[in-house]
């Protein structure tokens, strides 16, 4: 009797704590998004970690009042396994309406990218997306993958806790600056306007 009485402890405890340990991982962030001079949106990001799995949720809503209102909506999923990207689906909707579809998947040894229907490969191991840059400070990372147009681009260290993105001519795209490992801001450069985003919450 003692012996099963230890036995049905041990099982409850190793279930108990099982469970504990099982518990995922969840970060989550708000930044407000400036351009010429007006706030013009919100982007939103979650992220899950649970074992050697991460899920990344991102969505932008952008709004832009100058002539006429003009809404624009990304979403984005990301999923990794092990260290490397397994797969994630970027849409880009205009004032309701999609106007771009992006998907990539793990397949074997390389990727099967669909963007709009055209399907292509991309033939090198993804370990840093743009959809990390979030939660995931790039200290030991040289390039990133930026899901939203399908290309590597490399990651500059240019100051404590800031890096640079720049595009294959070697200049530069976006900044990066972090604060405690989280993304705090960023300065993206677009031909139109510099727009600049700011963590709230």
């Amino acid at each position: 009797m003692r012996d099963t009485k230890y036995v049905w402890t041990f099982l409850i405890g190793f279930f108990f704590w099982g469970t504990v340990f099982a518990q995922p991982a969840i970060s989550e962030a708000k930044y407000r998004i400036r351009a010429l001079g007006m706030n013009i949106g919100e982007f939103t990001v979650n992220q899950t970690k649970l074992d050697n799995e991460i899920s990344i949720d991102a969505v932008t809503d952008i709004e832009i009042r100058i002539v006429f209102s003009y809404k624009v909506k990304y979403t984005q999923q990301s999923h990794y396994q092990n260290g490397n990207l397994l797969k994630y689906r970027v849409q880009t909707l205009k004032n309701g309406s999609i106007n771009s579809d992006t998907q990539l998947k793990r397949m074997d040894e390389a990727y099967l990218l669909i963007k709009d229907g055209d399907s292509t490969w991309v033939n090198k191991n993804i370990t840093y997306s743009g959809s990390l840059l979030y939660f995931n400070e790039p200290k030991q990372d040289s390039l990133m993958y930026n899901e939203r147009n399908g290309e590597m681009k490399s990651i500059q260290y240019i100051a404590e806790n800031t890096y640079a993105i720049t595009d294959r001519k070697g200049r530069r795209t976006n900044e990066y600056r972090y604060k405690d490992g989280v993304l705090e801001t960023a300065i993206l450069e677009h031909p139109i306007a510099t727009i600049y985003m700011e963590r709230t919450d």
